[in-house]
């Protein structure tokens, strides 16, 4: 677990129109014209607006450039979006700078429940400010660091949240864990999604992004909530997480004599495919097993997924994994990646 300076509280900037030149300013700019952490109302015509999450980890832009093309489109704020739009744009100083969070800083994917660091107060406002507003519809814009397809994630299995997923992917995971992220928050007060663009600054991820958006800003609310036509898709739910214990140094393919774990090199391939047992993901050099898995209820559950064998990592049972990574400071500052099952959906009300 690393450990965390203490930041003054960070503020909350609030906007009650587009400021001028946001559609064109670059990222690593954008501290020139918010502050900080910012919400912003855009006007549309009457209704509930939508509200849209961007840039709560810095290094992951797909949701900022679809934004500013889709805004750009609409010309706002001189004219009036299809629907009012709630805009918030989080972790600005890590932008600027093209990481995922400032060394010291709380990450603000992870601030949306507790009292442990300063971010925490700001999250308890941006909850306000949105449940004063009660938005149609949440939409939290997020990049992986490994190969991923395109997908969307749910905390609730009721029938808008999934439709607002299907819209975007035929792949859709469930999950409740980790339970401090913006969505399981925000899923309290209207249906939501989390999307899982791809990489950051891939062309093609920033125009499906910029088309789901414009979909959502101008169908019906009861076309919004019905699933597409010919809807078959893949839900997975999550039960578990992979992480390196504190001082673990990760490497891939050829490693360095220093790490202490080397994973296999096309281990970001595996995620999204059904792996069956026995399948090696890693080895390890001083005998001590150098990863764990967690599941949902923050159990130690590596010996149900996991058996090493000669300084090798082997999977117990058929796993399919998802968000394997091969950045070595997002493994150390989160996980490694997710453990996921099939799922067939019983709907909640």
């Amino acid at each position: 677990m690393e450990h965390l300076n203490h930041y003054p509280v960070p503020e909350l900037h609030r906007f009650e129109r587009l400021p001028d030149g946001f559609s064109d300013l670059p990222v690593e700019k954008l501290d020139t014209l918010l502050p900080g952490p910012s919400l912003i109302r855009i006007g549309g015509e009457k209704g509930p607006p939508l509200f849209v999450s961007i840039l709560l980890h810095g290094n992951e832009t797909t949701g900022f450039d679809a934004m500013q093309c889709l805004l750009s489109e609409y010309d706002a704020p001189r004219r009036l979006l299809p629907r009012p739009l709630l805009l918030f744009v989080g972790n600005v100083a890590a932008a600027v700078r093209g990481v995922r969070k400032l060394d010291g800083q709380a990450d603000y994917n992870r601030i949306w429940q507790g009292e442990r660091y300063p971010e925490h107060l700001l999250a308890k406002q941006v909850i306000a400010d949105i449940s004063q507003v009660a938005p149609l519809a949440g939409i939290d814009l997020h990049n992986n660091t490994g190969k991923n397809p395109h997908y969307g994630c749910v905390n609730r299995l009721d029938h808008m949240s999934l439709s607002l997923a299907r819209r975007f992917s035929k792949t859709i995971v469930w999950f409740t864990e980790p339970h401090e992220v913006l969505a399981v928050a925000l899923s309290a007060i209207c249906p939501t999604v989390t999307l899982e663009c791809g990489v950051s600054g891939n062309a093609a991820g920033t125009k499906h992004v910029e088309n789901y958006l414009r979909h959502c800003l101008e169908l019906p609310e009861e076309t919004l909530f019905t699933p597409p036509a010919n809807h078959h898709n893949d839900l997975f739910h999550t039960t578990a997480r992979i992480l390196l214990p504190e001082g673990i140094r990760p490497g891939f393919g050829q490693c360095p004599e220093q790490s202490d774990v080397c994973f296999r090199d096309d281990l970001e391939t595996l995620n999204f495919e059904r792996i069956p047992e026995g399948t090696e993901l890693g080895r390890y050099s001083n005998g001590l097993a150098p990863i764990m898995v967690i599941d949902n209820l923050n159990r130690n559950v590596t010996d149900r997924y996991l058996f090493f064998s000669e300084n090798r990592i082997f999977t117990r049972v058929p796993v399919v994994p998802s968000m394997f990574t091969r950045d070595v400071k997002v493994i150390l500052q989160d996980c490694l990646g997710y453990i996921m099952e099939p799922y067939e959906v019983k709907q909640e009300g």
